[in-house]
């Protein structure tokens, strides 16, 4: 038999507790087919001498937003500055490239980077010289923009209303001050969108060729479609130009925001309630291009002070935060999904917030029984010890970022107090309470390099080097590879198929410099190379003949 490649001269980490380790696997038609003696004797159309380097389970982010970071490249990045004189001459430079009547877009911009400061909308006035400009924030729950942006999006027209479950902040004269919260984004983004498949396709191309180079070989993109994260109502459409056009560097699966989903005249026999043309589904698709569950918002971010809080924040007297609707009905709207087929993922990071996820995908789960895929609470931040058994029965799987410790780790450990720390953004709890925790990015809010999630996990540190909760929340090395292995495969249902390098399942690996089970700095370990299916999306050369 001749193999598509042999990768020999390795200390591989299977993940696989039924055989642990190997020194060389073989690959033929995109799967494992055998480690070691299993192909023994066999020769193949590619070898690789790994030359005793380490080779892993392919990284997989089951939470980030790939379209909206793959157009960040292209914008201007805010991200590496700390002060506003600094903003305003990055953004003067860059406004010099943009044409009379166009956008200026920026990115990357963190209030807590500045000292809780935000941009003097009459300077972004200044620099747009009459021209619209708009910056997301880090967190993708509020944005900035200047008066002709505004003006666009009829924010000064009589009678305007701010969309249900967003905020636009005025000064104490009623005058806009440039900060869009949550829904109200939509305002200024509905005048960018829709993006053109080409668009989306360049932008697919840049972001998955960095992940490609970052070891990562599958991804969920959290919210397509619909809402203030979506970019194009045929976005599925989008990422199906972009694979065929090769651009797309890793596997994908689609979260459709809960936006887009609407009654379908199906057989009244059927049931079917709510979701897409055709009677599409979470699970629709193949190993490289699929649905996941329906992505619905319960409320906002920690870093803006605008997620749904028990208690009030340790920064005010009477703000705990805020729902983006009706709880109630957001509860229906859950139960609606789930029973019309669909996973849900529930966006809640305060605790009042993880509150109705939990108890409403407890219930949909009794009256509908088991989803398609596990259902999940993405960010899961503050999350009380009594929740803890209650996740782990339902199987609910839960997507902390621990990236977060050191964009705005500081920022939120005093906005919510040490108490509340301590269960924010939990790591340990999680792992050893039995709650499936998958490795996440929520990139370009956050970090997105795995191996840099892998390390956060590890020592938690902010960026003032401070442990971030609690130390106890700390992983070990090994928890922290398998949450963006096998803990990452099996909350997006793909177990039987991804997170191990067993016989049997697709070949998707990383070859790495260093074993990221002893590494000093896991962050630092060299990426040299990625397979998907076997077929190299990325390499450093090191390892080039």
């Amino acid at each position: 038999m001749l193999l598509d490649l042999i990768v020999e001269n390795a200390r591989v980490v299977t993940m696989d507790p039924a055989r642990p380790s190997a020194t060389s696997l073989g690959v033929l038609g995109g799967r494992i087919v055998g480690l070691d003696d299993e192909i023994a004797g066999l020769d193949a159309r590619q070898r690789l001498d790994a030359r005793g380097s380490t080779i892993v389970p392919g990284f997989n982010d089951a939470h980030c937003h790939t379209t909206w970071f793959g157009l960040t490249l292209a914008e201007i990045d805010l991200g590496d500055l700390h002060t506003l004189p600094d903003a305003y001459a990055r953004l003067e430079d860059g406004a010099r490239s943009v044409g009379d009547d166009e956008w200026i877009l920026g990115t990357g911009f963190n209030h807590h980077e500045y000292g809780g400061r935000y941009p003097d909308i009459a300077e972004l006035d200044r620099i747009g010289a009459g021209r619209p400009l708009f910056i997301r924030q880090t967190s993708g729950h509020s944005a900035l923009a200047n008066t002709e942006a505004l003006r666009r999006a009829g924010v000064f027209e009589p009678g305007f209303e701010t969309p249900t479950g967003g905020v636009i902040r005025r000064d104490d004269d009623g005058n806009p001050t440039g900060l869009v919260e949550e829904t109200a984004q939509s305002l200024i983004q509905d005048l960018l969108r829709p993006y053109s498949q080409e668009e989306i396709g360049a932008a697919l191309d840049r972001g998955t060729r960095q992940y490609a180079a970052e070891g990562i070989t599958s991804f969920t993109e959290a919210g397509i479609a619909g809402g203030w994260i979506g970019h194009s109502p045929v976005e599925v459409a989008a990422y199906q130009r972009a694979r065929a056009a090769g651009q797309l560097h890793a596997r994908a699966q689609l979260m459709p925001a809960m936006d887009v989903l609407h009654e379908v005249p199906a057989h009244a026999d059927d049931g079917f309630g709510i979701g897409l043309d055709l009677g599409m589904r979470s699970g629709f698709g193949d190993d490289y291009l699929s649905l996941g569950p329906v992505k619905i918002f319960l409320d906002g971010a920690l870093s803006g002070e605008t997620a749904a809080m028990r208690e009030v924040y340790c920064t005010h007297t009477d703000k705990r935060g805020y729902f983006q609707g009706d709880p109630d009905e957001m509860a229906a709207l859950i139960r609606n999904a789930y029973r019309s087929g669909w996973a849900v993922a529930v966006h809640a990071l305060g605790d009042a917030a993880v509150d109705l996820a939990v108890d409403t995908i407890t219930e949909s789960q009794k009256l509908y029984g088991p989803p398609v895929m596990p259902s999940r609470i993405e960010h899961a931040a503050v999350v009380h010890p009594e929740l803890l058994p209650r996740l782990r029965d339902a199987q609910i799987a839960v997507t902390p970022q621990a990236a977060f410790f050191d964009n705005i780790g500081d920022g939120v450990a005093k906005s919510i107090g040490p108490e509340r720390a301590a269960m924010t953004f939990r790591g340990r709890s999680f792992v050893d309470g039995g709650v499936l925790m998958a490795g996440t990015s929520d990139r370009p809010c956050a970090e997105g390099s795995p191996l840099r999630g892998m390390q956060a996990f590890v020592d938690r540190k902010t960026k003032s080097g401070a442990v971030f909760g609690s130390a106890a929340e700390c992983l070990t090395p090994y928890q922290a590879l398998n949450a963006y292995t096998v803990a990452a495969a099996e909350t997006t249902g793909c177990a039987d198929r991804k997170g191990t390098l067993t016989p049997g399942k697709l070949a998707d690996f990383v070859v790495l410099a260093e074993s990221p089970l002893d590494a000093g700095d896991i962050a630092s370990i060299g990426i040299l190379a990625t397979a998907v299916g076997g077929e190299f999306t990325y390499s450093s050369g090191a390892l080039d003949a």
